[in-house]
C-alpha cells in the first residue's frame, strides 16, 4: 500500500475534554483541496461501533478509521505527522476501535499491528471517561504515554524522536493551533464551549487557526464530537468548515 505525499496532507485538532460525568472526545479534520472536492467523508455504524471512516489520500480509498468510540466507550482519533509509502495509521486505529474494552487491551493491541506492518507517522489519543493514552507510531516504532486531564494534540512527535519533513506553513500551523488549542481546553466545561474551540480563528483566519482554512482551498473538511456522560453515548458532527456550519448530533448504542 502506498502513503500519500507530504505535500498532500494538510492536517488535524484532536483532544479529550473532562466535563462532569464524563468525556468530550474531539477531532477537526483538515485535508487538502483534492480531498474536499472528492467528498469521501463516510460513516461506519453498526451496534459495536461508529466510526468516521479514514481514507488513503492517494488512492482515494476508504480504509481504516480517522475518529470513532465503541459500544465500550473507547475512543480512537489521529492526527498526521510523517507521510511513508507505509500502512496508513487510520488501519491501527481501526484494530483499536474492533478489540479494545478497556486499556489493558491497548498495548496488546498495538504491538501485535506493528509487529505486522510499517506504519505511516501518525499519532493516536485512545481514551474512555476512566483514562487515556497517546501513541505515536512511525515504520516499527511505537511509543506510548498515559495522558491526564484535559489535552490538545497537533501534528508534532513527542514521544519518538523523529522531526518531519513538511512545508514550513504545516510546522507553524500544527505549533500555533496547539499553543491555541491547550489553552482553551483549560477552561472548557461543557460541549457549547468546545464547539467554540472548534469554530475558532485565533490568532487569525487562515492556515493557523484550529478553523483551518487553506489559502489553496482546504483546510478543516469536516467537525466531530463524541460525547459520554454516564450511560449516554452521543457524536455531534458537520461537515465544511465549522464556522460556517452547524453540529448535528445523534445517540449511539441505545
Amino acid at each position: 500500500m502506498q502513503g500519500c505525499q507530504q505535500k498532500d496532507t494538510i492536517e488535524c485538532t484532536i483532544g479529550i475534554i473532562y466535563i462532569s460525568g464524563g468525556i468530550l472526545f474531539f477531532k477537526n479534520r483538515d485535508l487538502d483541496r483534492n480531498y474536499l472536492q472528492n467528498r469521501l467523508t463516510a460513516f461506519q455504524s453498526t451496534p459495536e461501533i461508529h466510526a468516521l471512516k479514514g481514507a488513503n489520500l492517494q488512492t482515494t480509498e476508504l480504509e481504516g478509521v480517522s475518529i470513532g468510540v465503541n459500544k465500550h466507550k473507547v475512543c480512537v482519533a489521529n492526527t498526521h505527522v510523517q507521510s511513508s509509502d507505509d500502512v496508513t495509521y487510520d488501519i491501527l486505529c481501526e484494530r483499536i476501535l474492533s478489540q479494545a474494552k478497556n486499556k489493558d487491551d491497548l498495548p496488546r493491541v498495538a504491538k501485535e499491528f506493528m509487529n505486522e506492518h510499517s506504519v505511516q507517522g501518525g499519532r493516536i489519543l485512545v481514551a474512555s471517561p476512566e483514562w487515556a493514552y497517546l501513541l505515536e507510531v512511525y515504520r516499527k516504532e511505537f511509543q506510548f504515554q498515559e495522558i491526564k486531564g484535559n489535552i490538545a494534540i497537533t501534528n508534532n512527535f513527542t514521544l519518538i524522536d523523529h522531526q518531519a519533513e513538511r512545508p514550513k506553513i504545516r510546522e507553524e500551523s500544527s505549533l500555533i493551533r496547539l499553543e491555541v488549542a491547550s489553552r482553551m481546553v483549560k477552561e472548557i466545561s461543557n460541549i457549547g464551549m468546545l464547539k467554540s474551540m472548534l469554530r475558532s480563528h485565533l490568532p487569525e483566519k487562515g492556515e493557523l487557526s484550529i478553523c483551518n482554512h487553506q489559502s489553496e482551498g482546504g483546510g478543516t473538511e469536516s467537525s466531530h464530537i463524541i460525547q459520554i456522560q454516564g450511560d449516554y453515548v452521543g457524536w455531534s458532527s458537520l461537515i465544511g468548515y465549522p464556522c460556517e456550519n452547524d453540529y448535528q448530533s445523534i445517540q449511539l448504542f441505545q
